[in-house]
């Protein structure tokens, strides 16, 4: 395996059960970018914060694929809730990011020609999936009447992390074409 091109590729057709040594090390730093995008954080009205976590994984599951954005998303945001404290949310967001990645992933990378509307299309779907997860995981912890005030701040995540990560990975889909 040589080349830019060949090491996007490679993601989006990873195999687990044969990782490398230079998928894990890739697969890593994706862990690293994403929980530094999740640390850098505002707290929310009551158990969330706000975070540019969505940016990482939509870039990354645009990128690299349905599986990158699965490990990712799930892993590395599960790690900062870990990290700041939110343990009892670690569960939860380990599923549910990792979900959000894959299904951004999966969805982007059909073969179509309309590759833009794909992008917007996978981001809506995976961050509503992620909306509607915390919905569920914050009624099913606390009471629905926590659920409403902080859907704005996921969804803020979602159209902020979908603006900013549709141009990242276009410019990475570029750089890995060269």
């Amino acid at each position: 395996m040589d080349g830019r091109e060949n090491i996007q590729e490679h993601l989006k057709k990873l195999k687990l059960k044969q990782l490398d040594t230079r998928s894990l090390s890739f697969l890593a730093l994706f862990i690293a970018f994403t929980a530094v995008a999740t640390y850098l954080h505002i707290p929310g009205p009551s158990t969330s914060y706000f975070n540019l976590g969505e940016v990482a994984i939509y870039t990354i599951a645009l990128t690299f694929g349905a599986k990158a954005g699965w490990i990712a998303g799930g892993i590395g945001s599960a790690m900062i809730d870990l990290i700041l404290g939110y343990s009892i949310w670690a569960p939860f967001t380990l599923v549910i990011k990792g979900l959000e990645g894959f299904l951004v992933g999966k969805i982007a990378n059909q073969n179509s020609e309309q590759k833009m509307d794909r992008k917007i299309f996978a981001i809506i779907v995976g961050g509503n999936i992620m909306i509607l997860g915390y919905a569920l995981a914050k009624a099913f912890l606390l009471s629905w009447a926590v659920v409403l005030p902080e859907i704005g701040i996921d969804f803020a995540q979602m159209l902020i992390g979908g603006v900013l990560a549709i141009p990242l990975s276009h410019h990475l889909d570029n750089y890995f074409r060269k």
